[in-house]
């Protein structure tokens, strides 16, 4: 279909501004001037995102997602402004993995399976290849002037591959990738290379924030940390005789290991094999439910059917259900819609909050996975009412 309907094209593509690169310096003071309205001239990279234009070539694009790009061996990997260079880690993934043998991949180390993608992922990492984080800190010691490489140096021989990770468990290495320390003998814990090493904070002075002075988190009363009240959404819900109206959370999974859902064999023998939603013994009480009792949370963005855990852990007032249970277990029809069940977020709304549109500004610059626009769906009420009907799947 590419053949006969795209071939190569140009793309106009519209990218953040960065942090850890000169981009993050592109709005001094955190004062926003709008080209638009005519307050400064359109500049791609300072008042507004660059604009890239990049050519494809759909007919190759199911061809190089089957292989590692050259862009590896001649600009390296970076993460937060630190460079690495993997050429050694290229060549031994393409004697792993195998070489493409046709194309415009030809010759470059294959990503034909999701064994050899996660080989490339083990290699190219600090975390997992010893030599990498070595390096990585040694361009981070000649950045701040601090002894680093020794925080590594003990496990620089190391490599950890897919088959090991398969045989058992293993402890990663500690990498410039991240912030935290860990060893043997020690667990890992966020800015302990901050606070132990005296590596400056990615941040405007390099020391930890309480007050940001850019102009839109003033504008919107947020210089400062702040409490906001919730928004009073009871008044919008009706429980009826038979329910209660609760706030409702999704905190981080119990039961789950990291981007592991609740399916997993080690999961399932840890927690009830289905959905639960913990409350409090106040509110169970208020309308007869029992730990463990078939329950439904309904609001008007939708329905989760679930079990319910009784739990003093819990102020009365409040429910939560723990979050990453995509691959559902269990999961019954719902009385209420007829359908499936739901899952956690069945019954949130996702906001976007303007604050997080922030961008070339210091620590406010674009980062994947650190800085961005996010949604915002902590702030819901739900109706909860005993299950009244048999239980069908």
């Amino acid at each position: 279909m590419a053949v006969r309907h795209l071939g190569t094209r140009t793309d106009v593509v519209a990218a953040p501004l960065l942090h850890d690169s000169p981009e993050e310096l592109a709005q001094p003071f955190g004062e926003v001037r709008d080209w638009r309205a005519g307050e400064c001239d359109p500049i791609p990279g300072r008042t507004m995102p660059k604009l890239i234009a990049v050519e494809r070539d759909y007919t190759l694009v199911a061809n190089k997602m089957r292989a590692l790009g050259p862009l590896v061996d001649t600009l390296g990997t970076a993460w937060k402004g630190i460079a690495f260079d993997p050429q050694q880690e290229v060549e031994d993934l393409g004697a792993r993995n195998g070489r493409s043998r046709f194309g415009v991949t030809e010759g470059r180390p294959l990503l034909d399976r999701a064994d050899q993608v996660c080989e490339a992922i083990l290699a190219l990492s600090g975390t997992t290849n010893g030599r990498l984080a070595v390096e990585g800190f040694a361009t981070l010691e000649q950045r701040t002037g601090r002894r680093l490489r020794d925080l590594a140096e003990s496990r620089e021989d190391e490599q950890i591959t897919f088959a090991d990770v398969g045989v058992q468990p293993r402890k990663t290495i500690t990498s410039p990738e991240w912030s935290g320390i860990e060893r043997r003998d020690r667990r890992y814990s966020p800015f302990t290379m901050n606070v132990e090493r005296s590596v400056p904070w990615r941040t405007l002075t390099g020391r930890q924030h309480l007050y940001l002075d850019h102009a839109w988190m003033l504008d919107y009363g947020e210089g400062l940390a702040l409490y906001r009240p919730p928004v009073n959404l009871h008044r919008a819900l009706d429980p009826g005789e038979m329910g209660v109206a609760l706030r409702y959370i999704t905190p981080h999974s119990k039961w789950s290991i990291h981007s592991t859902y609740q399916d997993n064999l080690q999961m399932l023998t840890l927690f009830r094999g289905g959905p639960v939603l913990w409350m409090s013994p106040q509110d169970a009480a208020r309308i007869g439910i029992a730990d463990n009792d078939w329950v439904e949370m309904v609001n008007a963005n939708g329905v989760i059917a679930a079990r319910a855990v009784v739990s003093h852990r819990v102020p009365e007032g409040m429910s939560m259900m723990y979050h990453a249970l995509d691959r559902h277990v269990n999961v019954p029809m719902s009385e209420t819609s007829g359908t499936r069940g739901g899952m956690h977020n069945s019954v949130t709304s996702v906001h976007m909050k303007p604050t997080h549109l922030i961008g070339g500004y210091a620590q406010l610059s674009y980062g994947f996975n650190y800085y961005g626009p996010c949604g915002t769906q902590r702030d819901e009420v739900i109706v909860v009412r005993r299950r009244r009907s048999e239980v069908e799947y």
